[in-house]
């Protein structure tokens, strides 16, 4: 239950992140199906999506590319959106280990963008998690 209320917990943490100045952004939001593992992706708006931040709840890990936000911190090393696959990939902070990998598939969807994919920490098995957002 620990795990679900800090993955919860970051959606407000994110809300006071943003409370600064105005930014055009947009932001995907994934979610296991048990609620346990969560992933929230912070995209600046533009004619091409520049990833700004990742957070990733899994279990009881916790990692951040935000330094002010509790977890491991990561850097984004590859983030790429082809179009069919989003692909970003975080390392630790002196680039030596790939630390988290998240894959998204675009699914077409009347209402609402969706994506499907999988977190994976390190060498964990990989978590499948859907996502609401551009």
């Amino acid at each position: 239950m620990r795990a679900a209320t800090t993955v919860l917990g970051w959606g407000f943490l994110s809300t006071l992140v943003l409370a600064g100045p105005a930014q055009a952004t947009q932001s995907i939001s994934c979610l296991d199906m048990k609620s346990d593992s969560s992933v929230d992706i912070l995209l600046g708006a533009g004619p091409v999506s520049k990833v700004l931040r990742v957070l990733i709840g899994v279990g009881e890990r916790l990692l951040t590319t935000e330094p002010s936000l509790p977890g491991d911190r990561v850097v984004i090393a590859q983030a790429f959106d082809d179009g069919e696959v989003f692909r970003i990939d975080l390392v630790d902070e002196q680039a030596t280990e790939l630390v988290a990998t998240i894959r998204l598939i675009y699914a077409d969807h009347d209402s609402l963008p969706l994506r499907i994919g999988f977190v994976r920490i390190g060498d964990d098995p990989a978590v499948g998690i859907s996502c609401e957002g551009p």
